[in-house]
């Protein structure tokens, strides 16, 4: 009996000896030197493509008639945008309208007549078009709405990539000045987070005066001008935060 509880009590011992050097083995493991900054990185590139939507709208006695009316200026407006290179699959209809319209004197309803409008939303991939395509529209369908114009560009998923590129490496130039300062090497990032990602409209660029186009319809008329569409310089940014080991 005696033998059997002094091995149980050389088996406690050798336990709790081995739990202690455990112990002291995970105490000795430091965490390893790190250092989190952020980077971010800008690419501009130009406009080559422009948004824009196209409304019109027409009243009359009768919702036929005005059908017929908003459907006229319709067909020429689809017309000209053909004519300036804009492909069937980039028209889409973004409304139809059929409304009575009313008018309000003295607290009296007055019927006006019958409305019907049709917006079109229209993607113009050859930007060089447009200012053409504004000029013919305005000079020869009145009546309508030409609005919420906007340039975009067919390039934005590779110039983000390359913002992201410019993103890590400033993060990364950050790290090392920290680094040298600290007698240390930047090792390796731990954890790499992404921010902030926008695509923007920059700064307009100026219609320049050589860019300007005057026309003169005979000697002694009056100067034409033709649509000037400054575009501005669009954007890709990314914001980074990136943990790196030091060593």
């Amino acid at each position: 009996m005696r033998k059997h509880f002094g091995i149980i009590l050389i088996l406690s011992v050798l336990l709790v000896l081995l739990a202690s050097c455990a112990t002291t083995d995970k105490s000795t493991k430091t965490d390893p030197t790190v250092i989190s900054v952020s980077g971010s990185g800008v690419v501009y590139l130009e406009a080559d493509m422009v948004k824009f939507s196209i409304n019109v709208s027409e009243t009359a006695d009768t919702t036929g008639e005005a059908q017929q009316k908003t459907n006229k200026k319709m067909a020429q407006i689809l017309d000209l945008l053909k004519k300036h290179k804009v492909d069937d699959n980039d028209i889409s209809t973004t409304a139809l309208n059929f409304n009575t319209e009313y008018n309000w004197d003295n607290g009296k309803q007055t019927k006006v007549g019958e409305s019907v409008s049709q917006t079109v939303y229209v993607t113009m991939k050859d930007i060089n078009e447009f200012s053409p395509l504004a000029d013919d529209i305005g000079s020869k369908i009145s009546g309508i709405s030409f609005y919420n114009v906007s340039f975009d560009s067919t390039q934005k998923v590779v110039a983000g990539n390359t913002a992201r590129e410019l993103a890590y490496k400033n993060a990364y130039e950050k790290a090392q000045l920290y680094a040298k300062q600290a007698g240390l090497e930047v090792s390796r990032p731990i954890s790499i987070n992404e921010g902030y990602t926008s695509y923007a409209t920059a700064n307009y660029k100026r219609a320049y005066a050589e860019d300007s186009m005057v026309v003169m319809a005979a000697e002694g008329a009056a100067a034409t001008y033709s649509t000037q569409a400054p575009t501005g310089l669009l954007s890709a940014s990314v914001d980074v935060n990136i943990t790196f080991e030091l060593k």
